[in-house]
């Protein structure tokens, strides 16, 4: 328990040394939402020690040539969403390439813990001046609000699939009543209308990730069974689908390597069909603690068309720390991984961004600690001003500094065992069974 409290704390206080020197960087999170738009991955929200549940949004633009040829990733800061955010999904629409839905999730008051449920449903404009709106929705299924542990999926017509998952936190109290769900809650977002398909053979199931393949079959990989009160992880060897178009559940056994099995991963599709898997982890419950057990192998792939595992052979050369519940997105041969917590030891990572090679499959060296700053896109200046802190402002730049070199030392010590004890409560209630 002492070397992992001692981790997070190196951890924390190296990044809050890190944030006095590079203003515009956002603080390390976990459980946000993220979203491919174009050639900017966003990440909406999450859950800091330093924030506790964020509003805001970040994003990289990776067609940035910098983010993989000189490992110096820039960040830009866009309009935070109306209210805080964590354990929720984010999906890309289909019809125009540009507007994010942001799904169900914890919902709080912005950078508080005081829950503030508005809508399970928020769009997000990036191209109409960052707008945030609440779409009007026929035949809502009401047992969705409050809704987390979920991803969505999104066909090429426009619908949004998103199974399962549970509720709590329904009220202020941490003894919250859990509930689970086996239903496929579809919007689409051409009709705005809603339904919701009750299957009888559908597992109960939460903390898996959810790939659409081109023949429209979606792919749940890792996750929980919710059995009788008691959270039972995935076997890796068993694959869960779901036809989009016959509406029905099958489950497809799969060979090959033996595959740990695991929550907190993340799955991205590659152009060959196959389903890269990176990171997460086993839950492991002490009478205080909550222990990430990292679950091996940390990458693995999925052949779609043999149903095979397989483990690439990956030098040992800028091999990051096993994430969980971290964001990842493929762009071009790259897979960016951002955020999330170290798997062996529960504390946030000083990194914020990782990138492999996946023709390659080798890490590239990200040096998180070189990274300078930029503030948005022309288009989104303005709008993004206004959503900046006034940390983050030129003006309050050289106070900031002072502050932390006078005082940095005891409100390093204060804030790291105060963030740790916040992250752990978070944590320990977050994942209780």
């Amino acid at each position: 328990m002492f070397i992992g409290f001692f981790l997070f704390s190196f951890s924390f206080i190296s990044y809050l040394l890190f944030f006095v020197n590079c203003q515009n960087v956002p603080y390390s999170r976990d459980d946000q939402m993220s979203a491919l738009v174009g050639t900017r991955l966003y990440f909406f929200g999450g859950f800091s020690p330093i924030l506790n549940v964020t509003n805001e949004v970040w994003y990289l633009d990776l067609s940035n040539s910098s983010l993989f040829d000189t490992a110096t990733p820039t960040w830009y800061k866009d309009v935070g969403m109306p209210i805080g955010n964590f354990d929720g999904t984010a999906c890309v629409s289909t019809t125009n390439d540009s507007n994010v839905f942001i799904i169900g999730g914890r919902q709080t008051l912005p950078n508080t813990l005081s829950l503030a449920f508005n809508s399970s449903v928020y769009k997000f404009d990036p191209k109409n001046h960052s707008l945030w709106s609440i779409p009007n929705i026929t035949n809502f299924n009401s047992s969705f609000n409050t809704r987390n542990e979920i991803q969505a999926a999104i066909d090429n017509k426009g619908r949004i699939f998103i199974f399962g998952g549970m509720s709590y936190f329904v009220n202020d109290s941490d003894n919250s009543p859990f509930i689970y769900y086996n239903d496929m809650n579809i919007l689409d977002i051409t009709t705005m209308s809603w339904s919701t398909l009750v299957i009888s053979q559908a597992p109960s199931y939460s903390s898996y990730t959810a790939t659409l393949l081109t023949t429209g079959i979606i792919v749940y990989i890792g996750g929980r069974d919710n059995l009788s009160g008691q959270r039972i992880p995935v076997n890796m060897s068993e694959i869960r689908t779901f036809d989009t178009t016959s509406l029905i559940w099958s489950t497809k056994p799969a060979n090959g390597s033996s595959i740990g099995s695991r929550v907190g991963h993340s799955a991205v599709l590659n152009q060959n069909g196959d389903i890269i898997i990176y990171g997460g982890s086993e839950l492991e419950y002490s009478k205080e603690f909550l222990e990430y057990s990292q679950s091996l192998p940390d990458l693995c792939v999925l052949n779609t068309n043999s149903w095979i595992w397989s483990i690439p052979n990956i030098p040992s050369t800028n091999i990051p720390h096993t994430l969980s519940y971290h964001s990842a997105a493929l762009y071009n041969n790259y897979m960016v991984v951002a955020f999330g917590v170290i798997a062996s030891t529960g504390g946030l990572h000083n990194k914020n961004v990782y990138v492999l090679d996946i023709q390659k499959y080798t890490w590239v060296g990200i040096n998180n600690t070189a990274i300078t700053s930029k503030g948005s896109s022309t288009s989104q200046k303005a709008q993004t001003n206004k959503a900046q802190s006034p940390s983050n402002s030129s003006s309050s730049n050289g106070l900031f500094i002072g502050i932390g070199v006078v005082s940095g030392v005891v409100v390093v010590g204060i804030a790291s065992f105060v963030g740790f004890l916040l992250y752990k409560r978070k944590h320990k209630s977050q994942h209780k069974s």
